[in-house]
This record gives structure tokens, sequence and C-alpha cells, in this order.
């Protein structure tokens, strides 16, 4: 399924309208790509999972000077709109990132995609797959919808959604969308989302959490 039909909007439409869909939006990703100064030496390739429209890149790209992204998606007019945004500095590659072979590189990045794995085992494997990319020192950045283990909490961050989402398409609308992302994708817990990035080697942390969203930064260990 392209990310048009999935969010039910046109491909042109997607950088403004996911501003309408996901709170904090602009604040994750620049979030997901201020945690990369943490990072201990320039970093020269960016593997995005899930490029999208390149937004995610561009801001990783204006921190990492000299850095090139390959960027992985399986929507090739997603890639389109993200090689007019980042240029020659793209290699794109339509495929899926749960199959598609992952270079060596410095930074691994995906940014609302990963929710689309449903399977924990499946999950478990990308993220082995780039935990063996990166070169040692590399960091991989995780920035999605990561819920809260507390069944009251997540109650409470699901109507901060439902509320965010109403502002722009009305009661009805947001309850529709909340419905059919629900039976599309797939939110684990962040304490899950953490415990299986240290299970494939990582060292965790969480650099940004707000109601549902968050950043997690991993770093792979100097041997």
């Amino acid at each position: 399924m392209s990310v048009a039909s999935h969010l039910k909007i046109r491909t042109d439409e997607y950088d403004q309208q996911i501003l309408t869909f996901i709170p904090f939006y602009d604040e994750i990703l620049d979030a997901a790509a201020t945690a990369l100064d943490a990072l201990e030496r320039p970093a020269k390739v960016i593997l995005d999972l899930g490029t999208g429209s390149g937004a995610l890149a561009a801001r990783c790209l204006a921190r990492l000077k000299g850095a090139r992204v390959v960027g992985i998606d399986a929507d090739p007019a997603m890639l389109a709109m993200a090689e007019q945004r980042l240029g020659k500095v793209l290699t794109p590659v339509v495929g899926h990132f749960e199959s598609t072979p992952f270079p060596t590189c410095d930074v691994v990045t995906a940014s609302f995609s990963l929710h689309h794995v449903a399977e924990p085992s499946v999950k478990q494997r990308i993220f082995r797959k780039a935990f063996a990319a990166l070169r040692p020192g590399g960091m991989l950045i995780d920035a999605d919808c990561l819920t809260a283990a507390s069944p009251r909490l997540r109650a409470r961050h699901h109507a901060l959604w439902r509320d965010h989402l109403a502002m722009s398409h009305g009661a009805a609308g947001a309850k529709k969308f909340l419905a059919a992302w629900a039976g599309e994708d797939t939110y684990f817990p962040i304490d899950v989302e953490t415990a299986q990035l240290r299970k494939a080697g990582f060292v965790v942390d969480v650099t940004w959490r707000r109601a549902s969203f968050a950043v997690v930064a991993a770093v792979k260990p100097r041997a």
C-alpha cells in the first residue's frame, strides 16, 4: 500500500497533511536530527528506512555536512518527492526495508516507518540487520509512536492524539483515522521497543518524548 493510500491523501499533500495527523511532528523530526550531535565522528552514510518525502533526511543532512543518504522506501512516488528535496546526495532504493539489504553506514534513521512492522520477530531482525550495517560508534534513530506501559497513560495519550486530529478533520474524521490506523499499524510500548534494541546489541537512550511519541537513540558500541 502506498503512503497516500494509507493516509487517504494525495502524495503531493503529504508534507502539509502529516502536520494535521501527527502531534508535534516538526518537533519530533528536529529532536531526531539533534540526537545525531552525540556522534563521536563525522558520518558519511545515512541509511533512511521509509524515507517518505525526505523530511527527516534533510534535517539530518543539515547537521551532518558532507554525508549522503541511502533511502529505502516501498513507495516510488514518495521517493520521487525525496529526490526533489535532497537532490544528488540521495541514492533511492525502491523496496521494503524488512527484506532489502542494508549497506555499511554510520547512521540509520526511521521516522514513522517502523510501526508498519507488526511482528516482533521481524522488527528484531531489522534491528539486528541495522546493528550489523552500522560502523562501530554509529547510531540508529527511531522516531515513532511508542506507547506508554500504563493503560491509563495510553488512554490519555490516545485522547490527545484524537483531539489533535479533530482540530483539522473533525471529531468523526479523527475517530475514522484512528480506527483505520489501528487496523493497519502496530504501536509497540516504548519499553518493548527499547528492550528489542538492547537485545540487538545497542546502548539505548530516549532523547525526546511527549505523550505517545518518542525519539530513541541507539548506539553501536565500539569494540
